[in-house]
């Protein structure tokens, strides 16, 4: 079995507001026409190089992703590593040595946004990009609503 990676691509005839490249992947440069035309030319730059630097560290086609992959891929970036770490081991530094947290949340939006579109187009099963993990409040205090069946709007539970 070969290994498809994304790689880029030159467009010699750029036209304004497409990505500046292709990945060489159908499915991520569709992906990237769907942005042209709903975004904004620098959101679609952004995205682009969110995708080329997920996909280099990553190593995997896009149909092979997984959600250990992101993670393995949000450790990278906060490390500032530059392929995913084995696993169990986090390499521990005194300095913070990648990028900020508000990167990575952009970088995980972008991939997410990826994901869901090969989702809705029946590409892929799953999105692979984890949606929140609970919060110190969530596990330490319920959320509040209706005592019998737990929602927030008002019901006739009592």
């Amino acid at each position: 079995m070969s290994l498809v990676l994304p790689c880029l691509f030159p467009v010699a005839d750029r036209v304004a507001g497409s990505p500046p490249g292709l990945f060489g992947d159908l499915l991520v440069d569709s992906y990237l026409e769907f942005l042209v035309a709903r975004v904004r030319p620098n959101s679609v730059l952004a995205a682009w190089y969110d995708l080329r630097v997920f996909f280099a560290v990553v190593g995997k086609p896009v149909v092979a992703v997984t959600p250990a992959d992101v993670f393995g891929f949000i450790t990278a970036q906060r490390t500032g590593t530059g392929s995913l770490p084995v696993a169990g081991v986090v390499p521990v530094r005194d300095e913070p040595a990648g990028v900020s947290l508000r990167t990575v949340h952009r970088r995980l939006s972008t991939i997410s946004g990826l994901y869901g579109y090969l989702v809705a187009r029946g590409d892929v099963a799953a999105n692979p990009v984890p949606k929140g993990l609970p919060t110190r409040r969530e596990r330490n205090r319920p959320r509040q609503g209706c005592r019998s069946c737990g929602r927030r709007a008002l019901c006739r539970g009592f």
